[in-house]
């Protein structure tokens, strides 16, 4: 599942790597592996945008030359599952910037889909954001990425189950940040740590 946090503009430098990231993350799907895309949603937290939902039909890269035809393949698999999943990214990275940004939320709505549950091999959730967390159950804005603040809150009420699951941070880089990024990455691993996932910050 790759979740996009469109609650602040995206600059024209981060288009070019949000694009590699999502060509990355397509050719490396299995045959028939599902990806979703996510956005989530300020007007009902706990039930994000899904904007696209597609398995893939299999990248040229996994093709066997001697019984396939890789050139075939490839054309198949841009128009049937690469294109218009590109497609459905560049319009939510310029999509109109949302009031808040309830990625908890979001997240613990992922953990409970039905297609993303233990016996679903290969989860993996890819968050493209500045992981500003900001909804009214809790608000970095408000007490600050404060990991204590957050367990007492109502919030964790909601915390996701995500054992088993790879989760990877790409975090979209601000001119101006409203609290130091360590103490806001030092939250986002407490938080997927406590939730069982194996969690990673790629920048």
């Amino acid at each position: 599942i790759l979740l996009i946090d469109q609650s602040d503009p995206f600059n024209p430098n981060d288009l070019d790597w949000v694009r590699e990231l999502v060509n990355e993350e397509a050719r490396a799907l299995p045959k028939y592996g599902k990806l979703t895309v996510m956005t989530p949603n300020a007007a009902d937290p706990y039930n994000p945008k899904v904007l696209y939902d597609a398995c893939s039909p299999g990248s040229a890269s996994a093709a066997n030359p001697i019984m396939q035809n890789p050139k075939m393949i490839e054309q198949a698999w841009q128009k049937k599952f690469y294109q218009p999943l590109a497609d459905t990214v560049e319009h939510a990275l310029l999509d109109t910037v949302q009031p808040s940004s309830p990625l908890s939320e979001a997240i613990y709505s992922i953990a409970d889909r039905p297609d993303f549950q233990p016996q679903q091999d290969g989860r993996r959730v890819v968050l493209v954001s500045d992981l500003m967390q900001h909804s009214d159950s809790f608000s970095f804005y408000k007490v600050g990425a404060d990991y204590d603040a957050y367990l007492e809150s109502k919030l964790a009420e909601t915390k996701p189950n995500l054992h088993g699951v790879d989760v990877v941070a790409r975090v979209v880089p601000r001119q101006i940040y409203d609290l130091p990024l360590a103490e806001v990455k030092g939250f986002w691993r407490a938080y997927f740590t406590d939730a069982g996932a194996t969690y990673g910050s790629v920048n």
